[in-house]
């Protein structure tokens, strides 16, 4: 089914994650090459290297998840908390196809350093990260409009800069979902989070 295909998408990361990915791969790669050897010897001839290392793909999953594997678990479970579960209305063809668009949208500015990273993804779940991402922006954004603070402005008083300050972080983008997904769900210790991980754990 097509909603099963997976697809390269990019995202912008904080500086710390992109660094801990490529430890991550770089520690997988020798951990994996260690356990073929280990396998080989261990079976005292019986195992060729080229069966341990087939033997080793199939195991990966479990033993030496993707980079891919390591994104798509921590979207997934970062989709499963209270304030993004929804359920939402299914996007429109015109949001879909405006939610494709590259560029700059409004939202929390991010207090790190970012780095764009592609990962290869399902469709759906893209589509679903797509849709959670708009409609719970909706209304603080229509609220941001109502009141002249859309886009900001010098000319805003304290107030509105409050205001302004206060809806908009309630907007989320896809990206900075991913970001607060790796944040709070990536494979490192969770004191360790980059700046924009919420301040509690998010849940029902």
């Amino acid at each position: 089914m097509a909603d099963d295909q997976r697809a390269r998408y990019s995202f912008a990361i904080d500086v710390q994650h992109a660094s801990r990915f490529v430890a991550i791969r770089k520690k997988q790669r020798h951990a994996m090459s260690d356990w073929v050897s280990e396998l080989v010897f261990n079976s005292k001839g019986k195992i060729t290297l080229r069966q341990a290392r087939l033997e080793a793909r199939r195991r990966r999953p479990e033993l030496w998840p993707t980079l891919d594997e390591y994104v798509e678990r921590a979207v997934r479970q970062r989709l499963a908390d209270g304030d993004l579960a929804g359920p939402w209305e299914p996007l429109t063809p015109d949001e879909e196809e405006a939610a494709t668009l590259s560029g700059r949208g409004i939202g929390k500015n991010y207090p790190g350093y970012l780095s764009t990273r592609s990962y290869n993804l399902p469709r759906s779940l893209v589509r679903d990260l797509r849709t959670a991402a708009i409609r719970v922006s909706e209304e603080p954004l229509a609220e941001l409009e109502e009141l002249g603070l859309l886009y900001n402005s010098l000319d805003y008083t304290t107030e509105e800069h409050e205001k302004r300050n206060e809806l908009v972080e309630k907007v989320f983008s896809a990206p900075r979902i991913v970001r607060q997904a790796l944040e709070q769900y990536g494979p490192w210790p969770p004191d360790e989070r980059p700046p924009s991980a919420p301040p509690e754990p998010l849940g029902p």
